[in-house]
């Protein structure tokens, strides 16, 4: 395993054990996240969406958000090609990376920790 995937399965192992999910328990997690997508420094959405969670192999895991429209942004994530951080004050997964064909600038997104509400 490269240091990169290593580096970043960890930051997504660190994450997913905050919402009390586990990424050895399952191939593939399915769970609805509130997600924002940034260009640059600017904000282009902020939304509730589905992430799938895909264990590929033991280099490689792949995030997809299906919810997502494809065409106009990113939505699918390696860890073998992003960065991933995981930041434990914010309780956040930032995946960074840069596609040209979709962005002239670099592209982060931003996972939410799930939060459960008691009425």
């Amino acid at each position: 395993m490269s240091e990169k995937s290593q580096n970043n399965t960890t930051a997504l192992v660190k994450f997913l054990n905050n919402n009390e999910m586990d990424l050895q328990a399952s191939s593939v997690l399915d769970q609805k996240f509130e997600v924002r997508y940034f260009v640059g420094e600017r904000r282009v959405f902020a939304e509730d969406t589905r992430v799938l969670i895909n264990v590929v192999s033991e280099d490689e895991v792949v995030i997809v958000l299906n919810e997502i429209n494809d065409v106009e942004f990113v939505t699918r994530f390696n860890t073998s090609h992003e960065d991933f951080v995981y930041d434990e004050v914010m309780e956040t997964l930032s995946i960074t990376g840069d596609e040209p064909s979709k962005h002239e600038q670099g592209y982060k997104l931003v996972i939410n920790s799930i939060y459960i509400e008691f009425i």
